[in-house]
């Protein structure tokens, strides 16, 4: 009796599993739009450059609370700006990309959740507490989400976009896009630059979320 009602109840079970299985998928695509709007926004105001670089982590370093070995770590960084600014700019747009598509996401959402750490105590004392503190818990739980189904198996063939047809998806990767976009726009992040930064990563976002809907369908086909 108990593997009949258990029979019976399958298909219910199933779904019910998918749709939770989607909301992590949500977290992780959120947390990629962040980084590629972070991106935009850190290159329209230049401070992927040399010079803006160090003079944003010297900014941390004065007027920052971090403990004294992290700053002569940041000292350390600021002074080979022209190697470690490029690294940081590809770090961070690596991120969006990977976490948008859900590739390797288990040990990318861990990446990242390591990444805002470390922002997070190079800002202490610049700005609020929970700023970064509440996206390190969202990488983390989209990380033990992703690690938690294994490795291949379920995870590899979650479906981000549900059951929705490609045009659907299509029409929810244009939505995002522009979003993002607007969001942007109406918040005038990104300081003179703003502008350029919320075309360029809403645009992004909408044609990596074109990409994972084909990749999802291709997963599904799997």
């Amino acid at each position: 009796m108990e593997s009949l009602s258990a029979a019976a109840g399958g298909p219910d079970r199933v779904a019910d599993r998918g749709a939770a299985a989607r909301w992590p998928a949500v977290l992780r695509v959120a947390l990629g739009a962040l980084f590629i709007s972070v991106f935009f926004e850190n290159l329209n105001k230049d401070l992927y450059t040399e010079k803006g670089y160090r003079s944003l982590i010297e900014f941390y370093i004065a007027k920052g609370s971090a403990p004294g070995v992290w700053k002569d770590v940041m000292q350390f960084i600021a002074d080979n700006a022209s190697i470690f600014a490029p690294l940081q700019a590809a770090l961070e747009l690596t991120l969006g990309i990977l976490l948008v598509l859900g590739i390797g996401t288990g040990f990318v959402a861990l990446a990242a959740a390591g990444h805002l750490t470390a922002l997070w105590i190079s800002e202490w004392a610049t700005a609020w507490v929970w700023e970064l503190l509440m996206l390190i818990v969202v990488a983390i739980v989209v990380a033990l989400s992703a690690l938690g189904r294994g490795f291949g198996g379920a995870g590899a063939r979650q479906r981000t976009f549900g059951s929705a047809p490609i045009p659907a998806r299509l029409l929810i990767a244009l939505a995002a896009g522009g979003a993002l976009a607007a969001f942007t726009v109406l918040s005038k992040n990104g300081g003179s630059g703003y502008e350029a930064a919320a075309w360029q990563s809403g645009l992004v976002l909408a044609v990596l979320l074109v990409i994972l809907a084909l990749l999802d369908r291709a997963r599904e086909r799997a």
